[in-house]
């Protein structure tokens, strides 16, 4: 219970100080936004209209604009931790390391879960497909993007940890985090399209992959993180 009590809390902390300064979501919204603009307008303004081609238009724009917004976020995830020794402060408060893993790994699955809801009609709206998908494939969609939150968010609050005791943060951890969420994205993207096409998931490969990932990486960062927050 007390673990419980500390991961809400951490949590908590996280999300009212990200709300509350506003500059991190203004961020990261313009920059996806901006993404999905250059998309639409390097495509457009005529679509394709094959519906297997917008499909993979749309999955690609989409996926693309929420990995590179969740780099900036998982960036700015331990700044204020780090900033004055604020870290250290956590730990002498008796915070288990794995605990602190947890709640920035639900804070930021939270943050980016919000961004997914506003992210994803919008950018199907920009490669006019928001018309064509109905409401139960547009949450079955949001489920698949929860799911890959999940998994990019388990390994980039570990490496997040890792590059920010370092020069050039956001250098280093988009090196380090894009060739070790790639099954994430492809696999996020295989299951969009499908859902696009026909509104379910042909085969179940992709979305166990999906799933696989985020618990053996959520597992494995969660018994490592403690020599991460020592170093």
């Amino acid at each position: 219970m007390n673990a419980i009590r500390q991961i809400l809390w951490l949590t908590q902390k996280d999300l009212i100080l990200q709300f509350r300064t506003k500059d991190t979501l203004a961020l990261i919204f313009m920059f996806s936004l901006l993404v999905v603009l250059v998309f639409s307008f390097a495509v457009g303004p005529v679509f394709p209209l094959d519906l297997e081609e917008r499909s993979k238009l749309a999955a690609s724009v989409l996926w693309v604009a929420f990995v590179f917004a969740g780099i900036i976020a998982l960036t700015r995830s331990f700044d204020i931790e780090r900033a004055n020794g604020a870290i250290h402060i956590i730990r002498l408060a008796g915070i288990d390391p794995s605990n602190f893993y947890l709640s920035k790994v639900l804070s930021n699955f939270i943050f980016l879960t919000i961004l997914a809801f506003i992210l994803t009609p919008v950018s199907l709206q920009f490669v006019e497909s928001l018309n064509s998908v109905s409401v139960m494939t547009l949450f079955k969609l949001l489920g698949i993007l929860s799911i890959g939150t999940l998994g990019l968010c388990a390994v980039g609050v570990i490496l997040s940890g890792m590059a920010s005791t370092t020069g050039g943060k956001e250098s280093l951890l988009s090196v380090l985090l894009l060739p070790l969420v790639l099954p994430v994205i492809m696999a996020g993207t295989k299951c969009t399209v499908s859902l696009l096409l026909t509104e379910s998931l042909r085969g179940t490969f992709w979305i166990t992959l999906l799933i696989l990932y985020s618990i053996v990486f959520l597992t494995i960062s969660y018994l490592l993180f403690e020599f991460v927050i020592e170093g």
